[in-house]
């Protein structure tokens, strides 16, 4: 006779080791996969924690994307603009007043330079990255900068280009007329246009010279000069007129009455009367503006036309010339693209190869690269140092400051590069503490589990052996 239900409940036994048995095949399952869970309907009450944790993480691994792929444009925008401050350093060394050289051969020798340095610079500002062109602000499908052959050689070239501008602003003697009858002097802008000299003011020292200004009905300026009795040896007239290139900055030109033989440098001769003083004097001033026309106003010229052809951002394209630059032109560059890289934070790290830093680089090596400078005379001497003048002031380190320059952008990538890098790295840190909580809650420690196994085996085998002792129980074998 078996043992009665009541003396030993079997069947409670055998439901408690079937439990004992899902949780030692599970407690398997855990130590092979390291999850303590292997469905979202295991995990009860933890759902939505977990995935509110891994919804968290998804997107701070789509920030980390976003940054990386800025950290990796930032790259190529340290190394170009590094080079191009450099090339900036080499373009004003190559810029020395006075330094022509033997026979001439700097004039050669910075022409050649300033064509390869030029080359290079389109190229820099043509970079990209795996087919995406990083200088033309969010415009990335095409090259920013025209090719150097199409920009310089072309039909509406710059070498054209300023050869035009070069005919327009020295004809006529500067565009000054000039007329003497008696002892009156006059000298009148040729036209109402931006081309050639532009007369700013006159004056005049001593009893013997009057001058005066007057602005025509076509906005022309005029100046006159009355030789009204002979002046005495020192009496001046000075002439202030202005170049192409830069309207703001007034030249002055003075002539000085003398009565030495030979004639002094701004010399005029005191003559036999007021008359013949008049004549020497308009032959003075004729003599001292068609130099200048052949020497500063010429280099003026080349450096105008510089400023009409590769204009910045926000300027008018001359439909004469050929368009350089083919990128967005945005006035606030760095807007021009951006990246999420946080909830609330963006990247700003747009860059246009028509900002001011780059298009002055460009406008000084042009310049030079259309300039024929060679023999070496006084002529092309005095333009070479006009040149230079010009260049080294618009590419000075006193300009670093200003908007757009190559420092000014440098700088302005260097804010956004450290905003970026301060945003990884509380995403690094974030990171680390949600998989550290999203792991005390998924993740099944081995060990633990290990040692439930073991546990657990244990009470199986007991429970086994109990129920086995029991079910070989009888009235018969026990008596």
């Amino acid at each position: 006779m078996i043992v009665n239900k009541s003396m030993y409940p079997v069947t409670s036994t055998l439901q408690t080791i079937t439990s004992m048995q899902k949780q030692f095949e599970n407690l398997q399952l855990q130590l092979a996969t390291g999850n303590r869970y292997n469905t979202l309907a295991e995990m009860g009450s933890d759902r939505v924690h977990t995935l509110n944790l891994e919804a968290r993480l998804s997107r701070i691994e789509g920030y980390q994307a976003n940054i990386l792929t800025v950290e990796n444009r930032m790259s190529f925008y340290t190394n170009g603009l590094e080079r191009l401050d450099e090339i900036e350093a080499d373009a004003r060394a190559l810029a020395v007043p006075g330094a022509y050289g033997t026979d001439g051969i700097n004039f050669t020798n910075v022409r050649n330079q300033s064509t390869n340095l030029l080359k290079e610079v389109i190229d820099v500002l043509n970079t990209d990255i795996t087919g995406q062109y990083i200088f033309g602000g969010n415009k990335s499908d095409t090259k920013p900068v025209a090719s150097f052959d199409e920009i310089m050689n072309g039909p509406n070239g710059f070498v054209a280009y300023s050869q035009n501008r070069n005919a327009e602003d020295m004809g006529n003697g500067g565009r000054i007329d000039r007329t003497v009858t008696g002892t009156a002097l006059t000298l009148t802008e040729d036209g109402a246009h931006d081309y050639g000299f532009k007369l700013d003011s006159v004056a005049s020292t001593g009893a013997g010279i009057s001058v005066s200004e007057a602005t025509l009905t076509g906005g022309e300026q005029q100046v006159s000069i009355s030789v009204d009795a002979q002046p005495q040896p020192g009496d001046t007239v000075t002439i202030g007129i202005t170049h192409p290139h830069d309207r703001d900055t007034v030249h002055y030109v003075t002539f000085t009455a003398t009565d030495t033989t030979p004639l002094p440098e701004g010399g005029f001769s005191i003559g036999a009367d007021a008359e013949e003083t008049a004549a020497n004097l308009h032959a003075a001033i004729g003599d001292k503006l068609g130099t200048l026309t052949e020497t500063d106003l010429r280099s003026s010229s080349t450096y105008a036309a510089a400023d009409d052809f590769f204009n910045a951002t926000g300027e008018p394209q001359d439909p004469a010339a050929t368009a350089w630059y083919r990128g967005q032109d945005s006035t606030n560059p760095r807007q021009t693209v951006s990246a999420n890289v946080d909830e609330h934070t963006k990247a700003h790290y747009g860059v246009q190869a028509n900002e001011a830093g780059f298009v002055e680089l460009i406008k000084g090596l042009a310049v030079f690269a259309v300039s024929e400078l060679s023999p070496l005379d006084e002529t092309n001497a005095a333009r070479y140092d006009a040149l230079v003048e010009i260049e080294r002031s618009r590419l000075s380190e006193d300009n670093n400051a200003q908007t757009g320059s190559i420092e000014a952008i440098t700088m302005e990538l260097g804010l956004a590069a450290s905003t970026v890098n301060t945003v990884k790295e509380r995403h690094t840190q974030y990171n680390a503490q949600l998989e550290t909580m999203l792991a005390d809650i998924t993740v099944a420690p081995r060990e633990e589990v290990a040692m439930m196994l073991l546990t657990l085996q244990t009470q199986l085998q007991a429970s086994y052996q109990a129920t086995a002792m029991a079910s070989q129980l009888t009235l018969v074998n026990y008596l």
